[in-house]
């Protein structure tokens, strides 16, 4: 049994933070947990990815078809891998936009958001968090990758419980944002569970 996480954005959106915690709460779930990281112009806004393996596995690189979930810190950046994975991977949009360097260096707009979820949703199931407006809310942007991570959490990707999460927050943040992390990781994950009982959402 795996379950593969890859987790999508640009330089500076803490991509690799989400990856940490998913992989610290999934160790703490007594799991194999295996991270790689790929990242470009990191500091100047390219692309970055992460790829979270948990289970029996060995290689840090999924097959593209076996991704079963893409966490999108950035919009265009979760569009771009979509054609990429297979159709059952799920898919946890962050409907704030920062636009990649690529997409600025071609001149080329920012599309609307809408039409970003509709061509992801095409063949795949999305989950839609303005996960930074939340972060804003708990009164610390910065905290918005813990709002994914409830998000995650609360569509059961990985069979990981929310106190284990809520442990390797505590392990990981300084007592300053150690809170504001944990009251953005509940405010992720009881959006998300309203959300799919909302909309009768039912994962595998």
């Amino acid at each position: 049994m795996e379950t593969n996480i890859l987790i999508v954005g640009v330089g500076g959106q803490g991509v690799i933070t989400v990856g940490r915690l998913i992989s610290m709460a999934g160790i703490l779930a007594s799991h194999n947990v295996v991270m790689s990281e790929l990242h470009g112009l990191a500091q100047r806004g390219g692309s970055v990815s992460v790829n979270v393996r948990v289970g029996n596995v060995l290689s840090p690189i999924p097959e593209a078809n076996s991704v079963d979930c893409v966490i999108a810190i950035e919009p265009m950046e979760g569009l771009r891998y979509s054609a990429r994975v297979g159709k059952q991977a799920v898919f946890i949009v962050n409907l704030h936009p920062m636009t990649p360097i690529s997409l600025s260096m071609e001149d080329k707009e920012y599309p609307p958001i809408p039409a970003i979820l509709d061509e992801i949703g095409k063949e795949h199931q999305v989950i839609p968090i303005d996960a930074t407006s939340i972060a804003h809310r708990v009164g610390n942007i910065r905290v918005s990758n813990s709002v994914l991570a409830g998000a995650m959490a609360a569509a059961e990707i990985v069979n990981v419980s929310r106190d284990d999460f809520l442990v390797a927050i505590t392990k990981m943040f300084g007592s300053k944002v150690k809170d504001q992390n944990i009251q953005a990781f509940d405010s992720g994950y009881s959006y998300t569970m309203e959300y799919l009982e909302k909309n009768h959402i039912l994962l595998d």
